[in-house]
């Protein structure tokens, strides 16, 4: 399989430095090269979004078996949450089991695991812990959950079942407004990764602030993930690709 050799991996729109960064893959994530080029691939990740990855930070690798359930540093590697290691990487990099979780496990709560990224900054395409961006941010927790989804916000608003208004909104689901998405925690709080605040952040937009105010002007709708629904990369990747 093929895969990123690094921490964090910038996927690029078009196969220079200068280019929009359109998302990112961590170490582990697997790719599918399309067209190898000595300096740029294209390539098309889990979510079936195409873009262009340096060459270099490609590996041919085993089948990956776990995840990681935190950041871990091993000399100068880094792998940070989400990232993907084989058995003989445990044994290579010294990985504790405290920091691994089989891939196949699913039975993690993206609200509960939303909560260690408060303070995390923004960056725009960033879908890792050293930076995220709103939709970046809410991919990332429901891929370790075990649920694939689209890569941008108006993509997971259009992928997910709508919910009929937002009082009815339940933790987990996702709120859209015009070009941002954030994560429901209940009680009309949310959390997410927003350039109002440079960062990740909770925001209760039943408080009447300027800001709540201002985000329900431009709300568009509820977005409900079926968590039974483990494997729906192949349905992205049909529609999207």
């Amino acid at each position: 399989m093929q895969c990123v050799s690094i921490s964090v991996a910038d996927l690029r729109a078009e196969p220079k430095f200068t280019s929009e960064r359109i998302s990112q893959l961590v170490y582990g994530e697997e790719l599918k090269i399309i067209e190898k080029g000595e300096e740029y691939s294209l390539v098309v990740g889990s979510d079936g979004l195409q873009g262009h990855i340096k060459t270099a930070l490609i590996k041919e690798g085993p089948a990956k078996t776990h995840k990681l359930t935190r950041r871990y540093r091993y000399g100068e590697i880094i792998i940070p949450f989400g990232g993907y290691v084989s058995r003989d990487e445990i044994k290579k990099f010294s990985i504790p089991g405290q920091f691994l979780a089989p891939i196949s496990r699913y039975d993690y709560k993206p609200t509960e695991l939303s909560s260690r990224f408060l303070g995390i900054p923004y960056l725009w395409g960033g879908t890792s812990e050293f930076g995220f961006d709103c939709s970046g941010f809410t991919q990332r927790l429901y891929r370790f959950a075990g649920v694939e989804l689209p890569r941008n916000a108006d993509w997971q608003r259009d992928y997910l079942d709508e919910v009929p208004s937002l009082k009815e909104a339940l933790p987990g689901d996702l709120i859209f407004f015009k070009g941002h998405v954030g994560l429901h925690l209940g009680k009309m709080r949310m959390i997410h990764a927003n350039g109002r605040h440079a960062s990740v952040t909770t925001t209760d937009l039943s408080d009447e602030s300027e800001y709540s105010k201002r985000l329900l002007d431009i709300f568009e709708q509820i977005g409900r993930v079926d968590m039974r629904s483990i494997r729906l990369g192949e349905r992205i990747k049909k529609r999207y690709s």
